[in-house]
């Protein structure tokens, strides 16, 4: 063999060797599909836990409505009661005023108006007087009948609204109690099937997850999620003390930073009920992403944000114990356990 053919022979093996080496390596169809099932499968059963934690939560805020609306209602029926019962002393103290005038009357020997009133007068400016005297008697019963007729009616109006009132206050607490009884019966539903369900949820997030993320705090996973802060995870998703807990809370002191796990678009920041302070933000796939008891926002809405980009800083806001992050993953409406997300998505905490 000539030198340059050995030599061409060599060449050409060193670049296919070469080739191998740096050729990039893409996971197999099939375990592409198997990936993006899981992660389908993983979604459903994400949504099916949420949807039973939701039932207890939408069950209990008819419950708490029911029971404002009957305890307003009862506010009402004392209301009216007693505005009723000051309508009726207002009357029985002018039927006094009344009778007093028709013993007045009855004493001159003559009913208030009557002709008979004038008899016995012994001259013309006696009886004159007289008329004068019944007429001022008369027109003073006249105005007293006239307020009698309006307290009687205030009396009887507000008798009605009392009486309305009870009934609407019956009518809603019978409400209060059917949908504490469904709340009860959602929560020990969602209670009963949690630890199966999770573990589920946990199998397909295993099946589901992205390769790791590279070294780095808040570094996102290409195509995945970032972390959204650093500290010690105190607190889980799911049913405890009475209430459904829908996020994850990691604790930290106040001011460490707090960062977008997903490209996206703000669309809440500032003060929230119940978290002091939140950032919200919108992604792909009817994904929103939940940063509750913030201490400082430093993003606004509309802006646009990416995976790892901070967005604020942990505070203790709110309805807090102390300083964290409370954190939520909402897919297409339904309140999902963030840690399986996150974990499909390579991000572990």
């Amino acid at each position: 063999m000539s030198a340059p053919h050995a030599l061409r022979r060599v060449t050409t093996a060193a670049l296919a060797a070469l080739a191998l080496v740096v050729a990039p390596i893409t996971p197999a169809h099939g375990q592409e599909n198997d990936v993006d099932s899981a992660r389908a499968e993983l979604s459903d059963a994400q949504a099916r836990l949420a949807e039973r934690y939701q039932a207890f939560t939408e069950a209990e805020r008819k419950h708490n409505a029911a029971q404002r609306a009957a305890t307003q209602a009862r506010e009402r029926a004392d209301e009216a009661r007693s505005a009723a019962d000051t309508a009726a002393k207002r009357f029985n103290g002018m039927q006094g005023d009344l009778d007093r005038f028709a013993s007045a009357s009855f004493r001159q020997g003559s009913t208030i108006g009557s002709m008979s009133a004038y008899l016995g007068a012994e001259s013309s400016t006696e009886m004159l007087e007289r008329a004068s005297l019944l007429n001022a008697i008369s027109d003073d019963q006249l105005r007293v009948l006239d307020r009698m007729q309006k307290a009687l009616g205030e009396m009887r109006q507000s008798e009605r609204e009392a009486t309305s009132s009870l009934r609407e206050a019956t009518t809603n607490e019978r409400e209060a109690a059917s949908t504490k009884a469904e709340a009860r019966s959602a929560y020990a539903t969602a209670q009963e099937q949690q630890e199966e369900a999770k573990a589920e949820i946990d199998r397909l997030a295993s099946r589901a997850q992205s390769p790791a993320p590279a070294t780095g705090a808040v570094a996102a996973v290409p195509g995945g999620a970032a972390k959204p802060a650093e500290g010690t995870l105190t607190s889980t998703y799911g049913a405890r003390w009475g209430t459904v807990h829908y996020g994850i809370d990691i604790a930290n002191s106040i001011g460490t930073p707090i960062y977008s796990t997903l490209p996206g678009e703000v669309i809440d920041s500032g003060a929230a009920s119940g978290f002091g302070m939140w950032v919200r933000v919108q992604h792909e796939g009817g994904l929103i992403s939940v940063y509750g008891h913030i201490d400082q926002s430093m993003v606004s809405v509309g802006q646009q944000v990416q995976a790892g980009e901070q967005i604020a800083t942990m505070g203790n806001r709110g309805q807090s114990t102390g300083p964290h992050l409370h954190f939520e993953i909402h897919e297409n409406g339904n309140k999902i356990d963030p840690l399986p997300w996150l974990r499909s998505q390579g991000v572990d905490i």
